[in-house]
């Protein structure tokens, strides 16, 4: 299992982004090909809506149910799966986040990660502030894959 951080459902869904095309080309053969099950957090499902949405960000942001409409099509597909924390979550995260001396926003990214390590799951992100978490799992960049 692959599991996405939002920069990648942002960067492949939105075409103002330069990396849009090569992203979303990474996801569309992710998602037909099935060599891995794609995982979505709700972490990364919240994230995604609160970012693509947001006037402040965007100048003509993606209306609510656009967003839907995407995760609904994901959702829908065989080759993807929800992930939620395990039992193990609390002792997982908190081990990395002790491990690494963690504090504030990477907190977030952190707990992608122990949901990463709980499903021996890779993570597909283009946030460099991954790189920090490759002890733990493998970070998958698409523009490099």
């Amino acid at each position: 299992m692959v599991i996405l951080d939002s920069n990648i459902l942002l960067y492949g869904t939105m075409p103002i982004f330069p990396q849009h095309e090569a992203v979303k080309t990474w996801l569309e053969r992710a998602l037909s090909v099935g060599e891995d099950i794609v995982g979505i957090t709700w972490q990364v499902a919240a994230s995604f809506i609160r970012v693509s949405t947001n006037r402040r960000i965007f100048d003509q942001p993606l209306e609510l149910h656009n967003v839907q409409d995407v995760l609904n099509d994901l959702f829908d597909n065989p080759m993807v799966s929800t992930v939620g924390p395990t039992d193990d979550h609390w002792q997982i995260y908190s081990k990395i986040l002790n491990d690494l001396n963690l504090s504030g926003d990477i907190v977030m990214d952190a707990r992608i990660v122990a949901m990463a390590v709980e499903h021996s799951s890779a993570i597909v992100s283009m946030d460099k502030d991954f790189r920090r978490f490759s002890d733990y799992v493998k970070i998958i960049n698409p523009m490099k894959a």
